[in-house]
């Protein structure tokens, strides 16, 4: 009797309390946001065409927002939002990603963006709008029963076309996480328009109710950011030349001020064919809407008697103020057919990002079959896609051992497929923007270190001051697919990490990849446990994971099944 007692006390005491019903619970927490004055969220915004952005953000009833914006690779701003008005005020990578020809002038300032600052605008996550999310999902929705923590926290939840809502098992119950994809069908709208290769998704962890609520109210002394003048000179160029026909050929260049300060201008001037090598005509310093022409320069005739060849005029304005002590740099890549005074996006850069542009273009410049003209576009997409930041931490630290794999990859900075997705073909990794933002991220952490980049099957190679290497294998993780991006990564490095390196998995887990993007360490052990036989002789040093909660790590004798 004893014993059966005892038994029947041990029953009690691990006897789970029943699961609520998902439409319950819904309900519940649909009522609690109502009466909530505002709500903390944690919400990552994530578009396969290039913005990654993450706001910590504090919602009051109406929309009137505050928190943080923190862009994925680095870039950082304080936000504030209220009645269908904005204000930032960002740190220099932040508007480098935004506006990267008025950087200096809008950095660490207070001002009202031309654009959306944040792509999914207060009103829609306001706490009547999520209660209105949480109805919409539970009015046509299923229950989720295959989920069951998020965060480490226990949770019931429910699901509708892509949306997974999910809410805290524990009375009293309350909304803890949802996400799904931004569609017109969908009840939280974006301000920002689509990539091209799928649609955005947000994931919003979500906070109990504040206790503070402060009134939102935007400063006072703000900055228009479209009516912010750079306080640069800026130039535009004019080539003079005409079919020449005659022995000695000869041309001049006019450059005018169009900038809002004066500047010191020189001409570097070349012809191809004819006059290969650069020359460089002083011009001085020109006042705002000054002009002025270079003397003559002459070359002989390329083409031989009673023929036409084309000639390519190249010139473009070398300025200190803009340019820094970059003369000479400007001159090696023109001469190698690099002109990015002619490109109106790199022309206009603010100076702070030009030392990053030009030193990235030389970097490229070592690719072998270079086209120049692909080099000047790649690099114009590095700006135009917010990429610069990273990109110029890796050429101006002088540490990437290998500059030239920068040509290829700039031709395609979208962010990577998941290719352990099912269905999603292997050699449809496509893009480049993560393994860069992970690289740079490794060298601001060690200033001593030095990466290669896609190196014999090893996706980057770390060496330390200690002369230790690390072969680092990541995967883009987009949806449940851990376990076979965990596989086929381990595979990798067992193929190709180089003999004595540290083997290190680094699973990046985005938004679209729904609850995974905010799964805590259970869900990954879970994951882990079946892969046991893999993971525990594969040599590994270190199994990574970034999500929505952090970094989280895992040593050999931690991962499940390998103790």
């Amino acid at each position: 009797m004893a014993l059966a007692a005892g038994g029947g006390l041990v029953y009690l005491q691990k006897r789970d309390d029943p699961a609520p019903k998902p439409a319950v619970a819904a309900a519940q927490a649909a009522d609690a946001l109502r009466g909530q004055k505002a709500a903390s969220l944690k919400v990552s915004y994530f578009d396969q065409g290039g913005l990654d952005v993450t706001g910590d953000l504090t919602i009051a009833k109406g929309g009137a927002t505050s928190g943080t914006l923190t862009d994925s690779g680095g870039g950082k701003a304080e936000y504030l939002a209220s009645g269908g008005n904005a204000a930032v005020r960002g740190d220099q990578d932040w508007w480098a990603r935004r506006d990267s020809g008025r950087v200096t002038v809008l950095k660490d300032h207070w001002v009202r963006p031309k654009n959306y600052a944040f792509p999914v605008e207060g009103s829609g996550l306001e706490p009547e709008a999520l209660a209105g999310t949480v109805e919409w999902v539970r009015s046509g929705g299923v229950s989720a029963d295959d989920v069951e923590t998020v965060a480490g926290q226990p949770v019931v939840g429910m699901r509708r076309d892509g949306w997974l809502v999910l809410f805290s098992r524990a009375q009293p119950h309350r909304l803890v996480w949802l996400g799904g994809p931004l569609r017109t069908d969908t009840p939280i709208a974006t301000g920002a328009s689509s990539g091209p290769q799928a649609p955005p998704y947000i994931s919003v962890l979500v906070n109990p109710e504040p206790d503070d609520v402060k009134n939102v109210s935007l400063p006072k002394d703000v900055l228009i950011e479209e009516k912010t003048a750079a306080n640069l000179p800026a130039f535009d160029v004019n080539v003079n030349a005409t079919t020449c026909k005659t022995v000695n050929c000869s041309w001049t260049v006019t450059v005018t001020n169009t900038g809002t300060v004066a500047g010191t201008a020189s001409v570097i001037a070349s012809v191809s064919p004819g006059m290969p090598k650069t020359q460089v005509k002083e011009l001085g310093k020109l006042s705002p809407g000054q002009t002025a022409t270079t003397p003559a320069m002459s070359f002989p005739n390329p083409a031989p008697t009673n023929k036409n060849v084309p000639a390519d005029y190249q010139a473009q304005v070398y300025s200190p103020e803009l340019h820094g002590a970059n003369l000479k740099l400007m001159r090696q890549l023109q001469e190698k057919g690099m002109v990015p005074g002619r490109s109106q996006i790199l022309s206009r850069l603010d100076p702070s990002q030009t030392s990053a542009m030009l030193f990235t273009l030389d970097a490229m410049a070592e690719a072998p079959k270079l086209d120049a003209d692909k080099a000047i576009e790649a690099m114009e997409n590095t700006v135009e896609l917010g990429v610069l930041p990273e990109v110029g931490e890796l050429v101006r630290s002088r540490r990437l051992e290998n500059p030239a794999v920068l040509y290829p990859k700039l031709q395609n900075q979208f962010f990577e497929y998941d290719t352990g997705a099912s269905g999603t073909p292997v050699q449809e990794k496509t893009g480049n923007r993560r393994e860069l933002q992970i690289a740079a991220g490794i060298l601001k952490q060690d200033p001593d270190a030095t990466v290669r980049l896609d190196t014999d099957g090893v996706d980057i190679l770390v060496h330390t001051s200690q002369q230790r290497v690390f072969a680092i294998q990541t995967r883009s993780v987009g949806s449940d697919s851990v376990a076979a991006n965990a596989r086929s990564a381990v595979k990798d490095l067992t193929k190709h990490a180089p003999d004595g390196s540290k083997r290190v998995v680094l699973l990046y887990v985005e938004a679209p990849a729904g609850i995974v993007h905010a799964a805590g360490r259970d869900y990954f052990e879970a994951q882990f446990r079946p892969l046991s036989s893999v993971l525990c002789h594969a040599d590994l040093n270190e199994v990574v994971v970034v999500n929505q909660t952090g970094v989280q790590r895992w040593t050999p004798d931690q991962l499940p099944g390998c103790r």
